[in-house]
């Protein structure tokens, strides 16, 4: 399409901009290059209204929109509710460069970005750019919006053979809807075809996507894992990874993959979700508490808000609610009740949700020292529990968490002894048991201590070094704690830092334990094994040095 001949006069124009100025410049443009049809809103709530019932062929889009919703976050709600179609073009208009805004907008894909401040020349290039770049693809974009996936991908066929310079990204096209449609070995030969001529990014992206929807979770693993090292910006290979981790039961990993994600793309509503979810699944209370905090913030009149992540923001901020001072008692007493009354405003909640919001309501209300409603908020909640509610062992421990806090000590510690049973020698399970027990006596010093050391010797007995370590160092942190207890974290150190990974904080903290115990008397029984451990430390971490040091 020649650049002049753009019927830009034939365009639908929408233009999502909270300074008003703004509006009016890009509405002064435009009108300069022949655009008749516009359209302007001035936040992204109204931006979400008008796409949703409206066609486009252009949307401009600012990225900072002040409060509410965002550019990213418009772009992002409308990708996911399919609602925007394929044909029309989204444009991103901003002033800011931050790494924040980058990845964000990179993620979710815009036709293209036009940086402030905006010329006419400036303006007329680009979008005469973009444009250009759609029509190639209109095609395709029709057929997707008639929802003929069959034509659509005939089209990409076409396109791949008339024009060889857009066939890589005609099969990038293909792929992604033979994935949305579960056609996965006919992706799967795609992009075998792809990697067969160019390792591409997104060919190895879509290849980890079908190894994972096929099973294949190891082989999925691998790939992602070797995207998300050399290709920062395609941030969604990390959410992926996390998955295939997930699946082979290596919790512990998918959630740090998705919060060093997260870091690079903060504002990815889901991601912060699915961090959350997995936070809790590991009983990770500080992690869980910001994610699902972002996650609750970011779905403020969203589409994306989640009654599960509102229900784990709610329990999150238990801690506050029992522990924290006189004023953030009470922001956290009303934030925790305002997540849990927008869990009920949700129409089709399952019995499962509708238990664990009214536990965590019970608590929020008793450690908010309304214990009398809190009491009938608990008895409401057990009421729901009938013989066909499968209860999973993670839900067991919400239920044992909510026990503590409103039964008496021989009802709540009856439970808890069924539950470790059914537990058994699951390692995550166990970790989130003792973590739930630990958070419970932490206004019992003496009881907590008990409970830190008898599970940290179990810990080092089974040579769970990295786990003993965490136990045993918070006994340590306790005013009451004891030199056995000192021993036993360094013993756990000394055997961690032996089979690594080596951790720079916990070499620090490790010498500063040592440094603690440096006044034990030699006539101390314990003296010979602080001996025996200081001279296995030095060895170690002398040999690390002096390797460092030759290499």
């Amino acid at each position: 399409m020649a650049l002049e001949l753009i019927p830009y006069h034939k365009k639908r124009v929408l233009i999502i901009e909270d300074m008003a100025e703004m509006r009016t410049s890009l509405k002064s443009m435009l009108n300069n290059m022949g655009v008749n049809l516009m359209e302007t809103v001035g936040n992204g709530e109204e931006a979400i209204i008008k796409l949703s019932y409206n066609n486009y062929d252009i949307v401009f889009s600012d990225y900072e929109l002040g409060r509410g919703k965002d550019g990213q976050q418009v772009l992002e709600e409308m990708k996911a509710s399919g609602k925007m179609p394929a044909s029309t073009a989204y444009i991103m208009v901003t002033a800011a460069q931050t790494v924040e805004m980058v990845m964000g907008a990179l993620e979710y894909e815009p036709d293209g970005y036009i940086a402030k401040p905006v010329t006419l020349d400036i303006l007329r290039t680009r979008l005469n750019r973009i444009i250009r770049t759609k029509e190639v693809y209109r095609e395709i974009n029709q057929f997707i919006d008639r929802k003929d996936i069959d034509g659509a991908l005939e089209a990409c066929n076409r396109l791949a053979v008339e024009r060889p310079k857009f066939a890589l990204p005609a099969y990038r096209i293909k792929g992604k809807l033979l994935l949305n449609e579960e056609r996965y070995e006919e992706a799967r030969d795609i992009y075998d075809t792809v990697l067969g001529i160019k390792r591409v990014a997104w060919a190895v992206l879509g290849m980890g996507k079908v190894e994972f929807q096929q099973g294949n979770y190891e082989a999925a693993q691998k790939l992602l894992e070797g995207l998300t090292r050399t290709k920062a910006k395609y941030v969604e290979a990390s959410d992926w990874l996390a998955k295939a981790l997930e699946a082979q039961g290596k919790y512990k990993a998918a959630q740090q993959v998705l919060e060093q994600a997260v870091e690079q793309s903060p504002k990815a509503i889901r991601r912060q979700q699915a961090l959350a979810r997995l936070a809790d699944l590991n009983g990770d209370a500080d992690v869980m508490f910001k994610a699902s905090k972002k996650a609750s913030i970011l779905t403020k009149n969203s589409a994306f808000r989640d009654a599960d992540n509102q229900i784990r923001y709610a329990k999150a901020l238990q801690k506050v609610l029992k522990y924290g001072g006189m004023r953030e008692q009470k922001i956290a007493s009303k934030e925790a009740m305002v997540a849990l009354e927008s869990v009920k405003t949700v129409t089709d909640l399952t019995s499962l949700q509708l238990l664990k919001c009214g536990l965590v309501e019970a608590q929020t209300l008793f450690n908010s020292n309304r214990e009398d409603v809190a009491r009938i908020a608990y008895s409401g909640s057990l009421a729901m529990m009938g013989d066909d509610l499968q209860l999973s062992p993670d839900d067991k421990l919400d239920l044992l968490a909510a026990k503590l806090v409103m039964e008496d000590e021989a009802s709540s510690q009856a439970y808890a002894a069924t539950l470790l049973n059914e537990i058994g020698n699951d390692p995550r399970l166990l970790k989130k048991y003792y973590g739930v027990l630990d958070f419970h006596l932490i206004p019992d010093p003496q009881k907590r201590h008990a409970l830190l050391k008898q599970r940290g010797a179990e810990l080092l007995q089974l040579k769970d070094y990295e786990g003993a370590w965490e136990i045993y160092y918070k006994a340590t942190r306790l005013p009451i704690t004891d030199s056995d207890c000192q021993i036993a974290a360094l013993q756990a150190a000394v055997g961690l830092y032996r089979e690594g990974p080596r951790s720079s904080e916990r070499l620090q903290l490790t010498n500063a334990l040592f440094g603690e115990l440096q006044d034990m008397s030699n006539n101390d029984p314990h003296y010979p094994e602080l001996e025996k451990l200081r001279l296995q430390w030095t060895r170690q971490t002398q040999e690390d040095d002096d390797q460092s040091t030759t290499g």
